[in-house]
């Protein structure tokens, strides 16, 4: 996988750039994201054990005017999954683990889940455990507050309802990898920290990194998180997690480029283990691949074989690139988080491997005349399977969307069954039946299609109808409360304090779609629940990414 050819053509690519000549185009590129006298972060280019390339940028601190530079320490975020995952795969290889145990073989105070949970389905992000950080956020516990290990472990298994069954999706979660860090400590009878630091950190000769895992730990050298807010640096970085398995690992870039060599001449696993981690393996219940293999995510770049794992915090962004098959390695460590490091790495990508990516080309839509008699069969309703609807109508013989929130955009036609909007990268497909009648739509978008049948029109609710369905609301498991209220013939729904601190809003409007189905804002579709008198009693949040199907009960006056 890793050969000689490759590391020679990665250096001859580097000798014609002249090392001169890539630094300044590397200047370069970091130049649009970033200015003098700002944070900014360290960037390392291997090919294979070699190190091509070294670069620091602006301050670790400014208040005390320190700069960036190899010894300054990160907070490397999600990165660290990687290497919770090698524990594991660490621990396997010892024969003290089983990749397909149940979960609670392992760690049986654990809720029972209705579906058995491996460990492999942790590794993969295919348990259908909710992800701690969404939880919080929704049960208004503060980011800022004292959060460790323990608090993250309870959290979990207060919440046991999963997003799904396990293997039939794959949804990022940072519990899956809390959880795989405990499985890590009752399998090898140590503390994660001391089992990554005997196993991992001294055998690759990492001496900086470390597991923050208790506030008594001093953190040398590090760096102050910051983000760009009007062009001036605000402080963000916080010190009072000490959580660990998902996040939480701080080290510099000489160790991140350690780390990065194990890769081509493992100190610590074996290649066996390296393979391992560059190649997908596993499939969904549905046949679909996962490429997420252990703490990496794997897919082309341009038609270029790349592993890889990005990671953020606030105040902190990174990213870790592995090319394996051209012996090339990219890394980037920021404590600006206004920087996109993953737009960053991938035009070094560009810069260093010029003669083998091919760039995607757009083909642009071409527009078509439509007729509007016949564009009057698509128009209504149409829903799609996770409840959101939408409208289509021709007015003055022209063809328009219209979301729940009354949002309209016009259509453009490529042919007779096919549209596209010109506001956004989306297009619609109209399905004509065998007698000719179109009663389903498929909506592409964001490489995905998305199946939708007619509906009936929608039927207004008047402000006396809306108003049946105030009233506070309360999540059990996370023990917080949601006032919905109706003002003006307008429903909206109250969120905890967090929502406001970390995502600027405390509120959001609730459009209705049809029959107890509501679009919010800001949350995607809410649908309310019913008891057996048809009263309302509750409603459900069906997908706010790493959290879904989370169900609320109303409270009895």
């Amino acid at each position: 996988m890793l050969n000689l050819v490759a590391v020679l053509a990665i250096l001859n690519t580097a000798a014609t750039e002249r090392p001169k000549q890539l630094s300044d185009r590397i200047d370069s590129l970091v130049s649009l994201q970033y200015s003098e006298g700002q944070p900014g972060g360290v960037i390392a280019i291997l090919s294979g054990e070699k190190i091509l390339i070294t670069k620091s940028y602006g301050l670790m601190d400014i208040e005390q005017n320190k700069l960036n530079d190899m010894a300054t320490t990160f907070d490397i975020a999600s990165v660290a999954k990687q290497f919770t995952a090698f524990a594991i795969m660490l621990l396997e290889e010892e024969g003290k683990l089983e990749l397909d145990n149940d979960i609670r073989v392992y760690l049986p105070k654990l809720p029972e889940y209705e579906f058995t949970i491996t460990v492999r389905n942790l590794l993969q992000h295919t348990s259908g455990i909710a992800s701690t950080d969404v939880l919080r956020l929704f049960a208004g516990l503060s980011f800022d507050e004292l959060w460790n290990q323990q608090k993250e472990i309870e959290l979990i298994g207060q919440y046991s309802h999963l997003n799904f069954k396990p293997n039939t999706s794959h949804v990022y979660s940072n519990s899956g990898y809390a959880l795989l860090a405990q499985i890590v400590e009752v399998v090898s009878r140590m503390s994660f920290p001391d089992y990554l630091e005997s196993k991992i950190f001294i055998p690759v000769g990492m001496k900086s990194a470390l597991v923050y895992s208790d506030p008594t730990l001093k953190l040398v050298n590090n760096s102050t998180g910051y983000k760009m807010v009007e062009g001036k640096a605000v402080k963000v970085s916080s010190t009072t997690d000490y959580s660990y398995g998902s996040s939480n690992i701080y080290m510099n870039l000489n160790d991140m480029i350690r780390w990065g060599q194990n890769f081509i001449s493992p100190k610590a696993g074996n290649m066996d283990i390296i393979n391992r981690i560059m190649n997908p393996y596993n499939t969904l219940e549905n046949g679909d691949s996962i490429f997420y293999t252990y703490g990496f995510n794997v897919r082309k770049y341009k038609g270029v074989k790349m592993v890889e794992h990005s990671g953020g915090v606030p105040g902190f962004r990174n990213q870790f690139m592995i090319f394996p098959d051209d012996n090339l390695i990219i890394i980037l460590m920021f404590n600006n988080e206004s920087i996109n490091t993953r737009r960053l790495a991938n035009g070094i990508a560009d810069i260093l491997l010029s003669d083998k990516i091919v760039e995607e080309i757009t083909k642009p839509r071409i527009e078509v005349e439509y007729d509007p008699e016949k564009v009057l069969e698509f128009a209504g309703n149409y829903q799609m399977e996770d409840g959101m609807e939408l409208s289509f109508e021709v007015k003055k013989d022209t063809f328009w969307l219209v979301l729940p929130d009354n949002a309209r955009f016009q259509l453009f036609a490529e042919n007779e069954y096919r549209f596209f909007l010109k506001v956004f990268d989306a297009q619609c497909t109209f399905v004509p039946a065998q007698n000719g009648e179109v009663n389903n739509m498929i909506w592409h978008q964001g490489g995905g299609d998305y199946k939708a049948i007619r509906v009936e029109n929608k039927v207004l609710l008047s402000a006396e109808e809306l108003a049946r369905y105030a009233g506070t609301y309360y999540q059990k498991d996370l023990r917080v409360e949601y006032p919905l209220i109706c003002e003006n013939g307008k429903l909206s729904l109250s969120t905890p304090p967090t929502f406001l601190n970390y995502l600027g809003f405390d509120a959001v409007d609730l459009n209705h779609i049809n029959g107890d189905k509501f679009l919010t804002n800001k949350l995607g579709v809410l649908e309310f629940t019913r008891d057996e008198n048809n009263h309302v009693n509750g409603f459900v949040l069906l997908d706010v990414g790493r959290l879904q199907n989370l169900r609320f009960s109303l409270l009895s006056e």
